[in-house]
């Protein structure tokens, strides 16, 4: 209970106090003033003094079942109360941060991770799968005099309307590396001849595309397409399935930090263009056909596919990044123009062997041309063009206990009466030209990826102002 300020018998005996007063002057002139006048000025005063009486106890009344309230205290009460205060409390002693306790960077990328793949999985749950990548490049003294560079960035987008239909996509955003092919490995990630193809410094679509689908519901819009025994149907923009390089046209996917003197040289980066295409497989088999844009002039068309054979059980396929197994492949590609009349026809054989911590990868392309080249008064010849690549990838894991791979790869490509625009305009002389890569892939997670590579030509070079006889790469490639 709360009670007023001043105590209710304190203020009866102020106020019987103040009665005294007029009493006492009523007794010294006792003499002048009757009795019956006494008795009625103490009834008229007794009176009063029931009314205030009965106004206090009322404002009691309401005091006692008014809402508590703390009283506001005076200036002086909180400044004594902060020095009291200051005084007899003892400081909090502050708690060092523990070492183990304490999350460190990788802790927090672990969460960050968890945090993505749970975003991912509510949008997957919608049926939409978000992933993507970026490279950073670094670059001994070459001829572009770049020394840091950043590839590309890419966006890939995948969704499944139902059990039969879906779609992807590949956005990409290519970086300003440019030079040879021992100097440009975002050209082959922003796509490489044909209408796919982006080019350094630009950004575009290198993928899109609406998928029909049996059996198989995976719809990759880059990289390795096999994953499941299946039958596919594509209409829109799409790397070829030719050879078996084009699964490794995106950084991620790659193991090593430039691409394949195959790809680089005589794809010009590598086959992307609009049309139609199909793809599958059954058991031990796989196929591939499209029908696209020209892949070497502005105008016509390109035809062709590809015929695999897997020898062993499907989960060894190289397809799967696996190391064990045999895949051999034959792909074919007719260049046409606007008469049908074809202007390049390209073969090509691939091979692929693994076996324990080792696996060879092998290439051949031969592009025979269907017309003479001149360089405008003399008649060179065919521009015909021969190249292959041998490439063995060494998982050190077992040995040293580390996600390392091992890498060496020589390329060989033999032009015949070829010529190239100089980025001036003007027509230079292309030779035979070898290439001797070693590095290594160190894989710190599904997301994170370090590579190291050092290209040489072994003495052959070519009159581009950008050809690199020696170049040195360090790459730093983050997939989310």
């Amino acid at each position: 209970m709360t009670y007023p300020s001043i105590p209710l018998l304190a203020k009866i005996s102020i106020f019987l106090l103040t009665l005294q007063i007029p009493i006492a002057h009523a007794t010294a002139d006792a003499t002048s003033v009757s009795d019956e006048h006494i008795r009625q000025i103490v009834a008229g005063l007794l009176k009063e003094k029931d009314q205030k009486i009965a106004e206090l106890e009322a404002r009691l009344q309401q005091l006692e079942h008014a809402p508590k309230a703390a009283p506001s205290p005076s200036p002086q009460s909180v400044a004594a109360t902060d020095v009291k205060i200051s005084q007899n409390a003892q400081p909090k002693p502050v708690k060092a941060p523990d070492a183990q306790s304490e999350p460190g960077i990788i802790s927090k990328l672990g969460d960050l991770t968890e945090e993505v793949e749970e975003l991912r999985e509510k949008a997957k749950e919608k049926g939409l799968d978000i992933s993507g990548f970026f490279d950073v490049n670094a670059k001994t003294d070459n001829s572009t005099n770049q020394t840091f560079s950043v590839g590309s960035i890419e966006l890939d987008l995948e969704y499944a309307h139902n059990d039969n239909f879906a779609a992807s996509s590949a956005l990409v955003l290519c970086g300003n590396s440019s030079g040879s092919e021992f100097s440009a490995p975002a050209a082959i990630s922003c796509g490489g001849s044909g209408p796919g193809g982006i080019g350094a410094g630009g950004a575009g679509i290198a993928v899109a595309l609406i998928d029909y689908h049996q059996f198989d519901n995976s719809i990759p819009p880059r990289g390795r397409i096999f994953n499941n025994q299946g039958f596919h149907i594509q209409a829109g923009r799409f790397d070829l399935p030719f050879s078996s390089d084009y699964q490794n046209f995106a950084n991620k996917d790659r193991v090593t930090i430039t691409a394949p003197i195959t790809t680089s040289r005589m794809q010009f980066g590598g086959y992307n263009g609009d049309g139609v295409r199909s793809y599958g497989s059954w058991k031990m088999f796989n196929f591939s056909a499209f029908w696209t844009d020209a892949m070497y002039a502005n105008d016509g068309t390109s035809l062709g596919g590809r015929l695999g054979v897997s020898l062993g059980q499907n989960i060894y396929r190289t397809h799967k990044n696996a190391p064990e197994g045999i895949e051999f492949g034959v792909s074919h590609l007719s260049d046409l123009d606007k008469n049908n009349n074809v202007r390049h026809t390209v073969y090509a054989a691939d091979l692929s062997l693994g076996y324990g911590f080792l696996r060879l990868q092998n290439e051949f392309l031969w592009v025979n041309a269907n017309f003479e080249s001149t360089d405008g008064t003399t008649v060179l010849g065919k521009p015909n063009e021969l190249g292959y690549h041998s490439t063995l990838l060494a998982n050190l894991e077992s040995f040293i206990h580390y996600p390392v791979i091992a890498f060496a790869r020589y390329g060989r490509w033999q032009p015949h009466n070829r010529q190239a625009d100089d980025f001036d305009g003007n027509l230079v002389a292309i030779n035979n030209v070898s290439a001797l890569s070693l590095g290594l892939n160190y894989k710190f997670n599904e997301y994170f990826k370090l590579k190291f590579e050092y290209t040489d030509s072994l003495g052959t070079a070519t009159q581009e102002r950008y050809f690199d006889k020696k170049l040195g790469i360090a790459q730093i490639v983050v997939a989310f």
